[in-house]
């Protein structure tokens, strides 16, 4: 990880009651570095993405991959490798999980059984997501709207050029979108 998202810039961005902060569990599986970003700097939760805690179903939220596919009668669509991936939360009509062993944050489309890579690590996602909030933040009338999504993309590919790779992620859509005029 780059270690440059800091808490203090989160709650700065997204406000304190933003933030969700995800327990270490002694004996996890989860890659270390992850788990301490997860635990100490979290990660923010609004209406672009919703932390897997906070989706307000009335039945505890399956915190792992196959529990989750297993609830739209789909357990036999989780690669039996992936079963015990941690689910981070939701982007619109994608869900995100995390590799455990490489920290890797997978995205799984609505309707795929099968997932693509979103980001590079945890860090990742935190960074996007607050630029992303910047973005949202700085829309008014009378501001040059593509200049402000050029700045975006150029922030978000020298961080990690992942999210925005592949012209069919979620992320590529939502920028689209505020480009139309739909957000």
């Amino acid at each position: 990880m780059n270690n440059t998202v800091t808490g203090d810039e989160l709650v700065r961005v997204h406000g304190l009651a933003r933030i969700v902060y995800f327990p270490q569990y002694v004996g996890s599986d989860l890659e270390p570095g992850t788990a301490t970003f997860l635990s100490t700097v979290g990660l923010p939760s609004d209406r672009v993405f919703l932390v897997r805690a906070d989706v307000g179903v009335e039945e505890p939220d399956p915190v792992e991959l196959g529990p989750l596919f297993a609830l739209d009668g789909d357990e036999l669509g989780c690669p039996p490798e992936r079963r015990h991936w941690p689910v981070l939360g939701y982007l619109r009509t994608t869900l995100l999980a995390i590799d455990p062993e490489s920290g890797e944050v997978h995205a799984y489309m609505e309707g795929d059984e099968d997932s693509v890579l979103l980001h590079h690590n945890v860090e990742s996602l935190a960074f996007y997501l607050t630029e992303f909030r910047k973005l949202l933040d700085a829309r008014c009338p009378g501001i040059d709207l593509e200049a402000e999504v050029h700045r975006f993309r150029e922030a978000v590919m020298s961080f990690d050029p992942t999210p925005l790779e592949n012209e069919e992620s979620e992320w590529n859509i939502m920028l689209e979108e505020i480009l139309d005029g739909m957000w």
